[in-house]
C-alpha cells in the first residue's frame, strides 16, 4: 500500500447522504472510508435510512455525496456527488494495491493531466502505468542535461569539455523531443507505450471483487430499473453480434431496430433464443453476456413464455425488418386510443408515431426516432423518462416497450444551435472564415474523418484536424514551428482553427481570426532535404485566373467576365493594330550581351604594331 497525505491509511472517504432526508431539511449522512466492502456498505445505508419508509409510507430510496476527504492529490476536483459507489471502491483498490513507486508514477500523471478527466479515466489510468516514466530528482531542464550525459551517457563529453556543455539547452531539447514535463515528483516522460482502455463505464465491467453495491442487485427491481438494465444488455448483445457474426451486422443494417427487438425480448421473458445465439457464437456462463443475462434472469423472477414458437422468435431476431415488431406495436397503441377516445365522445390524442420527425438521436443507449410532441403529451400517452442524452438536449421516452426522443424543454426554447466561426485551413489555399454548426459531427464533416487537436499556440485557440491524415495520405498543409522558426511538425489535409473555451471547442474572436488568418495565409510546399523539412511558400491557387486563363482569349484579361476576348477577324484587326502601335521591344540585357559577342568575334584583330603600349609607371 502506498503512502498517502498526512500518513492516512486509505486514499479517500465520502460523505453519503439521504437524499430524501436532505430534501427535507435534515442532513442524515456517514463518512465511509474507500475501499470498503458490501457488508460495511448495507449498514451504513440502514444507518442512515436508506430503505426506511417515511411519514407517507414512501421508502427512502436515493442517495447523494455532500463532500469527500481526499488524500491523492489531483483527486478531489474530479469527484461528483453523484459518483457510483462501485466505481470509487474500483479505484480506491486499484491504488490501495500499488507499490510505492507505482503510486508516484500515477501521481506525476495526474499532475501534469493525462488521462485523469472523468472518474472513468482515472480508473484506466492506474492499469496503464507503463505508458510513463519518473525520474524523482530532475525538476529542471539543467537537471534533465546532466543527467542524460553524465548519467546515462547519451552524449561522450571529455571531462576538460564539460564545463563548457550548455546542459540546459541540451535538457530542453531532449524534453522536447520525449514530450516530458517536470512535476513536483520529477520529470516525467511518456514512454510510447499504447494506452488501453481496460474499463469502458459500464457498470458490468467492474471486477466483481471490487463492487460494493451487490446488497442491492438481489432487492426487486421496479419496472423502470428492469427496463433501464434491459436496454442496457440489449445494446451490449447488438455490439457482440455484430463485432463477432459477420452474418449478424449483414442482416441488421438497422442498429435501432434489433437493439429495440432485444430489448422487447429480455422485457417480455424470451430469452432462450439469444442464450442459444450466444453459445452459438462460443460464450460460456463465465462470459460477461450470459452472466449478465444470468443475473437479469434471477432479478427479474423470470420464466421463459411458451406462447411463441421459438423459431419465430429466432427469426424475428435475426430478420427484425421482417418481424413487423414495430409496427403491430404502434398499430394496437393507435387502436386503443381511438377506442378509448371513440367511447369518450373525443378525438384521438397524438401519438408518437404520427410526429415523427424522420430524425434520430444516438444515445450509450440506443439510437431512437425524434417525435414532435412534449413531454406532457409523451406522459399522457403512458410513455415516461427512461433516461437524457449527453448533451442534454434529449429526452429518451418509454413505456416498456417502445422508445422515442423528444427535445427538452430547454433544447426547444433554443432549437436552432448558435453557429460556430471558425477558420479554415486548406492546402494550397489562403485561410477563409467560416460558420459550422457545433459539435463533434460538423468537426468531423470539415476534416473528412475523425478529429485529432493539437494546441501549438499560447493563446486558447486549437488545431483541428484529421486524426488519420498522414497515414491516409492527405496533402501536406501547414508547417508547425517552434521559437526558433524550425518546423516540428506538419499539419496534412484541412485543417481548422478553433476557439477553446473552459470545456469545448468555442468560436473565434475577430482579434484571432485575424491573427491566424495572417499566420496561415501563405500556402506552403514541403521536400525532404538532408534528413531536413523544408517549407517553400507558394502562390495560393486563383480560381478565377485558372478559369480565365482556359476559356479566354486574351490571357492577360482576369477581369472577372470569362470569354471576353474578341473572335475572327476583329481579333485579327486587334492583333494587327496592337503590332502598329506597339512599340518596339527592346532587347534583354542577356540579348545584348549575347549580340556584342557575335560582332566582336566578326571584327579582324587590330595590327599589333600601330597598337599604343601601356604607359610606364614608376615603381
Amino acid at each position: 500500500m502506498p503512502h498517502y497525505e498526512y500518513d492516512k491509511d486509505y486514499p479517500f472517504a465520502a460523505f453519503i447522504t439521504n437524499l430524501g432526508k436532505y430534501n427535507e431539511g435534515d442532513l442524515v449522512g456517514e463518512w465511509v472510508k474507500f475501499p470498503t466492502t458490501p457488508e460495511e456498505m448495507q449498514k451504513v445505508f440502514e444507518r442512515i435510512g436508506i430503505g426506511q419508509k417515511d411519514d407517507f409510507g414512501q421508502s427512502y430510496e436515493e442517495w447523494f455525496i455532500t463532500d469527500y476527504d481526499c488524500y491523492v492529490d489531483g483527486l478531489y476536483d474530479k469527484l461528483g456527488e453523484y459518483e457510483s459507489l462501485d466505481e470509487l471502491n474500483y479505484l480506491a483498490s486499484k491504488l490501495d494495491e500499488m507499490s510505492q513507486g507505482e503510486y508516484e508514477q500515477f501521481q506525476a500523471a495526474m499532475e501534469i493531466g493525462d488521462h485523469s478527466g472523468s472518474l472513468q479515466e482515472i480508473i484506466n489510468l492506474t492499469e496503464n502505468l507503463d505508458c510513463y516514466d519518473i525520474y524523482p530528482d530532475i525538476h529542471d531542464h539543467d537537471d534533465l542535461g546532466r543527467y542524460y550525459i553524465e548519467e546515462l551517457d547519451a552524449m561522450q563529453v571529455p571531462e576538460h569539455l564539460r564545463n563548457y556543455i550548455d546542459y540546459e539547452a541540451y535538457g530542453r531539447d531532449v524534453a522536447l523531443e520525449e514530450g516530458g514535463e517536470f512535476t513536483d515528483l520529477g520529470y516525467v516522460r511518456d514512454t510510447g507505450n499504447s494506452f488501453h482502455e481496460y474499463y469502458d463505464g459500464e457498470h458490468g465491467s467492474i471486477p466483481e471483487e471490487y463492487r460494493v453495491m451487490t446488497f442491492q442487485d438481489a432487492e426487486e427491481l421496479t419496472e423502470e430499473e428492469k427496463s433501464e438494465w434491459a436496454m442496457d444488455i440489449a445494446y451490449d448483445m447488438d455490439e457482440f453480434f455484430r463485432q463477432h457474426d459477420p452474418q449478424y451486422a449483414a442482416e441488421h443494417p438497422e442498429e435501432h431496430a434489433a437493439k429495440e427487438e432485444i430489448y422487447e425480448n429480455l422485457m417480455a421473458g424470451r430469452i432462450s433464443a439469444l442464450d442459444e445465439k450466444l453459445a452459438a457464437l462460443g460464450q460460456t456462463q463465465e462470459d460477461y453476456l450470459p452472466s449478465e443475462i444470468e443475473k437479469f434472469k434471477d432479478a427479474t423472477g423470470y420464466e421463459e413464455f411458451l406462447d411463441f414458437d421459438p423459431a419465430v422468435i429466432r427469426e424475428a431476431i435475426q430478420n427484425p425488418d421482417k418481424s413487423h415488431a414495430d409496427e403491430m406495436l404502434a398499430f394496437a397503441e393507435q387502436a386503443g386510443r381511438e377506442y378509448e377516445a371513440e367511447l369518450s365522445g373525443q378525438a384521438p390524442a397524438p401519438s408518437p408515431d404520427d410526429q415523427e420527425t424522420g430524425e434520430t438521436v444516438r444515445t450509450p443507449r440506443g439510437t431512437f426516432y425524434v417525435t414532435d410532441m412534449s413531454r406532457e403529451q409523451m406522459e399522457a400517452a403512458g410513455y415516461g423518462l427512461h433516461h437524457q442524452s449527453d448533451d442534454g438536449r434529449y429526452l429518451i421516452m418509454g413505456n416498456g416497450s417502445r422508445s422515442f426522443a423528444i427535445r427538452s424543454e430547454e433544447a426547444q426554447e433554443h432549437a436552432a444551435p448558435e453557429k460556430m466561426t471558425v477558420l479554415v485551413v486548406e492546402p494550397m489555399k489562403e485561410p477563409y472564415v467560416k460558420e459550422i454548426d457545433p459539435g463533434l459531427h460538423a468537426l468531423q464533416a470539415e476534416v473528412g474523418g475523425d478529429i485529432a487537436t493539437a494546441y501549438p499556440f499560447s493563446d486558447p485557440v486549437g488545431l483541428v484536424c484529421n486524426d488519420e491524415g498522414k497515414l491516409i495520405g492527405l496533402e501536406l498543409n501547414r508547417g508547425l514551428r517552434d521559437e526558433h522558426g524550425e518546423i516540428y511538425d506538419v499539419m496534412a489535409g484541412t485543417f481548422l482553427v478553433v476557439g477553446l473555451s473552459e470545456d469545448s471547442f468555442t468560436s473565434l474572436t475577430p482579434e484571432q481570426v485575424q491573427k491566424y488568418t495572417e499566420h496561415f495565409k501563405q500556402p506552403e510546399q514541403f521536400i525532404s532535404l538532408n534528413g531536413q523539412i523544408i517549407a517553400l511558400p507558394v502562390e495560393p491557387e486563383n480560381p478565377l485566373r485558372t478559369a480565365e486563363m482556359t476559356l479566354e482569349d486574351d490571357y492577360g484579361m482576369i477581369d472577372g467576365v470569362l470569354n471576353n476576348g474578341r473572335r475572327g477577324e476583329e481579333l485579327e484587326k486587334a492583333q494587327g493594330e496592337a503590332r502598329r502601335t506597339t512599340p518596339e521591344k527592346k532587347p534583354s540585357i542577356r540579348e545584348r550581351l549575347a549580340e556584342a559577342k557575335r560582332e566582336c568575334g566578326e571584327r579582324k584583330p587590330p595590327d599589333r604594331a600601330h597598337q599604343k603600349k601601356p604607359p610606364e609607371h614608376d615603381l
